[in-house]
């Protein structure tokens, strides 16, 4: 009979811990609460437009919050390992990014720097090398990438 109740308690607090669960969207309308009108990003051209069109997909053309981004980005490559023969065996690379927010309505100015590192191994085909810089690569603008929609979802929220 214990058992019985004991099963059933814990199922209660399951339905009750879900139902209570604030699942949200993140490209839902409530979460774009700011309109993009400039935006200025200067680095790398190929990251420049990858954070470009990731940040601009939250912007809400009926928005009254209206900003302008300026980003600054600066990647720097370093040899990280090297083995016993002298050859470099990891990379690291890191991605930071210089983020000035200015609100066009009340002339506010943020700035703040996001940085975000990874390390990739060196294979023994190029290709797979190229491919592992990549991966890595992808990696830091996508943590570039979040961390500036945090930001801009705290303020605005």
């Amino acid at each position: 009979m214990k058992t019985k109740q004991f099963k059933i308690l814990i199922i209660f607090i399951l339905a009750l811990s879900a139902y209570s669960c604030s699942y949200q969207k993140m490209n839902s309308i409530d979460q774009k609460k700011f309109l993009i009108e400039e935006f200025e990003i200067t680095g790398d051209s190929r990251e420049s437009f990858v954070i470009q069109k990731k940040i601009q997909r939250f912007s809400n053309k009926e928005s009254k919050n209206k900003i302008k981004i300026k980003i600054d980005l600066v990647k720097n490559k370093t040899i990280q390992e090297k083995n016993i023969q002298n050859k470099v065996t990891k990379y690291n690379i890191s991605l930071s990014a210089n983020v000035k927010i200015i609100e066009l309505n009340t002339n506010k100015e943020f700035k703040r720097t996001f940085v975000a590192n990874q390390t990739y191994n060196v294979e023994d085909s190029y290709s797979s090398t190229v491919n592992n810089s990549k991966i890595a690569n992808n990696s830091l603008i996508d943590n570039i990438v979040n961390d500036i929609l945090d930001q801009l979802r705290i303020y605005y929220s």
